[in-house]
């Protein structure tokens, strides 16, 4: 399958406030944005791996890795702002159609998720891809943990589905349904519609539930989602980072 058209973004901000320094913080002697492109060079898409930071100590240890890094505005106040930035600087004649959106904070994503996101966007009806998986009992009331109603048009949905997300919230929705989706920030976008989400003003939802996934929702732009049995360790706090150590101890 062609991907010549695919670029991988990674934003990555220093100013985490729960996590000071995230992108940077070790994790088995590796800097964590490093895992996240590492991850990305497992996809094997044969296209470009950019690092989209607000900060030059980010980009140093990325391009001192051999990979590459673009410093954008610190100003952003949301990833799909920074890896357009990013793409627009890159890529100004516009040769990458599509764009994965891999979050810095995400060190053990596999590549084959990667790639799956990217065969569904080469589909021309899909505007917005990216994945869930069912969530564990500890995380139905989590607040930090985002769910996703999900319309598969079926009873049952299995391993490799694909539907068409419904609504993104913090609380535990639907109601009685007993698979509740864990929704998993890594995104496949087309570049037309990025550029279009960007200029978008915040809705309504996206202000009251905080997350940006709702704006695009509320401007009837689709988001398909794919059912998988990875659960990544996105780290955010103290005990993410022991979690994620600990993974990769025991699985590297």
């Amino acid at each position: 399958m062609d991907f010549s058209d695919f670029i991988i973004i990674i934003p990555a901000r220093i100013g985490s406030t729960r996590l000071p320094n995230k992108p940077l913080l070790e994790i088995k002697g590796v800097p964590m944005i490093l895992h996240a492109y590492n991850s990305a060079k497992k996809a094997n898409l044969g296209t470009p791996i950019i690092v989209a930071t607000d900060d030059h100590k980010i980009a140093n240890v990325v391009n001192e890795s051999g990979g590459i890094a673009i410093i954008t505005s610190n100003n952003h106040v949301s990833g799909s702002d920074r890896i357009y930035e990013a793409i627009e600087k890159y890529d100004p004649e516009m040769k990458f159609k599509k764009i994965i959106h891999l979050q810095g904070d995400l060190p053990n994503i596999s590549g084959e998720l990667i790639k799956n996101l990217a065969k569904i966007i080469k589909d021309d009806k899909k505007d917005i891809a990216t994945a869930v998986v069912k969530a564990t009992p500890d995380e139905l009331d989590d607040p930090s943990i985002v769910k996703v109603a999900i319309a598969f048009g079926k009873d049952n949905p299995k391993l490799g589905d694909i539907g068409r997300a419904i609504y993104f919230s913090r609380a535990c929705i639907p109601t009685g349904s007993l698979d509740v989706w864990h929704h998993i920030g890594i995104y496949a976008w087309k570049r037309n519609i990025l550029k279009k989400f960007i200029t978008l003003p915040a809705s309504p939802l996206e202000k009251l539930e905080k997350l940006e996934q709702l704006r695009a929702i509320e401007s009837r732009i689709d988001i398909h989602a794919i059912i998988t049995s990875e659960h990544p360790i996105g780290v955010d706090t103290e005990l993410d980072l022991k979690k994620a150590e600990k993974y990769f101890n025991d699985f590297t």
